[in-house]
This record gives C-alpha cells, sequence and structure tokens, in this order.
C-alpha cells in the first residue's frame, strides 16, 4: 500500500483501489455478516393443571410403633400424596420394615410406568451395611429367608439406598397400587450414634410418566 492507495497485481496488470472504494467494500462486508431479519408468530401456552394421578398413600404399619421407647414408624405423604417422608429407628443385623408406603394410580384406565432415582445415597454407616427399598405388588406374601443374614424373595424391585441408582420398575395400571417396604442391615460392633441421635439420610425420587416404554430423562 503506498499512501491512500491499494496496489493489486492482477495478470500482470496493476490496479489502483483508493481509500473510498476500500471503506465501501468493508461496509458492504460488515452488513452482510451482520444484516437480521425477523420475524413474529403469535402462539400460546395454556396451562390447565391437573389433580396428581400417581400418589403416594400410606401403608398398613405407618404410624405403628418402632423400636425404642416412645418410637413409632414415621411416614408423611404430605397434603396431597406428591411427597413421601419416612423416619425409621433400626438397630443392628437386620431390621425389616412391612408396607409403610403404598404408590397409588388414582386414574382408572391410564397406566403410568414407575421409576425410581437415589439423588442422594445413605453415607456414613459402617462397611457391610446395606439398605433397601423393596417394591412389592398390591398384597404380596412377605419371605425373608436366610441365615443369619435373612434377606427378601418375591418383590418386583429392590433400590439400593446407598448408591445412585436408577431404574424403572413397572407399568402400574389404572387403581392398581404398589407398597414398599424397606430393608436395613448394619453390622454389630460399630458406633453409629445410637446414643447421640444421628441420623442417616437418603434423597430419592418418584418418576412417573404414561409414555409406557420411554426411559425418563435421568440427567
Amino acid at each position: 500500500m503506498s499512501g491512500n492507495n491499494l496496489i493489486v497485481n492482477n495478470n500482470s496488470r496493476k490496479r489502483r483501489i483508493t481509500t473510498p472504494l476500500i471503506a465501501l467494500l468493508i461496509a458492504v462486508v460488515i452488513s452482510i455478516a451482520f444484516a437480521s431479519v425477523f420475524v413474529y408468530y403469535p402462539m400460546a401456552v395454556t396451562l390447565k393443571p391437573a389433580q396428581p394421578p400417581v400418589v403416594f398413600v400410606t401403608g398398613s404399619n405407618a404410624g405403628k410403633d418402632d423400636l425404642g421407647d416412645g418410637r413409632n414408624i414415621y411416614v408423611s405423604t404430605g397434603s396431597n400424596g406428591t411427597m413421601l417422608t419416612i423416619e425409621v429407628h433400626p438397630t443392628y443385623r437386620v431390621t425389616y420394615y412391612k408396607n409403610m408406603s403404598i404408590v397409588y394410580n388414582n386414574d382408572s384406565i391410564k397406566a403410568y410406568q414407575v421409576c425410581f432415582r437415589v439423588e442422594s445415597p445413605l453415607s456414613g454407616l459402617p462397611t457391610g451395611s446395606e439398605a433397601y427399598l423393596y417394591i412389592y405388588a398390591a398384597s404380596s406374601t412377605r419371605s425373608l429367608s436366610g441365615y443369619p443374614k435373612p434377606t427378601p424373595s418375591g418383590s418386583l424391585a429392590q433400590i439400593n439406598l446407598m448408591s445412585t441408582e436408577k431404574r424403572c420398575v413397572v407399568t402400574l395400571g389404572g387403581k392398581g397400587y404398589l407398597e414398599m417396604d424397606l430393608y436395613i442391615y448394619i453390622p454389630e460392633g460399630y458406633n453409629v450414634g445410637m446414643e447421640s441421635g444421628a441420623t442417616y439420610i437418603a434423597n430419592l425420587l418418584l418418576i412417573y410418566t404414561p409414555q409406557t416404554t420411554e426411559t425418563p430423562p435421568w440427567t
């Protein structure tokens, strides 16, 4: 470039491009790069809240006596049956809690796929401890067998509360229900805070969908 001119060699011929022409070319390029057009179409999103079709219901043993003076099996399903809080008081070895809560399908016809996802597992218990949520079909017979650590059989599924497990367990038909049990194993010889009132908490989600063949978005 010399002064305000740019000399271009094209087929052995020299052409001069003046500064105003350069400025024009730059302006055209910029206008093309940043040009935008916007079209607006109307849309409407309507929300019509529905009653929850699948809800938690307290099981037959909710509120019954637990281990220790003045302690009960605490089960709360919230004001609309859309949350579940369970508090139990297990001891060493195997402690089994039967039918603490029910998952109930209020719909008469529509079926729902029922899944569980453990968000934050139990932690802090001694090595070798176990904690499972057992899912049973309605009015199923329970059977624990084995020695010295009996384990349940006949369930639809077991959810490991000590790992970040996620799984779909069953398609629940209209007016159908599932029963939930809790299995806890704590090896003896460890201080697990029984005197101090230590607590161990697992958080999980119940997930249900009318799309009975589709996997939920887990993450």
